[in-house]
């Protein structure tokens, strides 16, 4: 996924998590918010989720999810939070999840 896609001011994440817009699952957290301009994706994974390896392997999955789904996701700004038990889960079921998540928020956004 681009860096243009990358959304890093904690300031901006921290209105993200205010606006308490989110929808979520046993496995992960999707903070959302409509963006005028283009999409924007910040990933959180806990230190609850294991050592700077695993957390960094978990970020590079949903990084590439996301870019398999950047036509779904434009006008959005997202916080992925991934939880501890999505450890468990392969690639498929990861995708699986994240994509019926996504869904959601489209519904909602209608």
């Amino acid at each position: 996924m681009n860096r243009q896609y990358s959304l890093k001011k904690n300031f901006e994440i921290e209105k993200l998590v205010k606006k308490r817009m989110s929808v979520g699952n046993k496995y992960f957290a999707i903070y959302y918010q409509k963006n005028q301009s283009c999409l924007q994706i910040a990933i959180s994974v806990s230190k609850k989720n294991g050592n700077a390896v695993e957390r960094n392997y978990q970020k590079r999955v949903i990084r590439e999810i996301m870019r398999n789904n950047l036509e779904k996701l434009d006008g959005y700004r997202l916080l992925v939070v991934v939880k501890k038990d999505s450890r468990e889960l392969s690639f498929e079921e990861k995708n699986e999840n994240i994509l019926n998540l996504l869904k959601k928020i489209e519904r909602n956004n209608k």
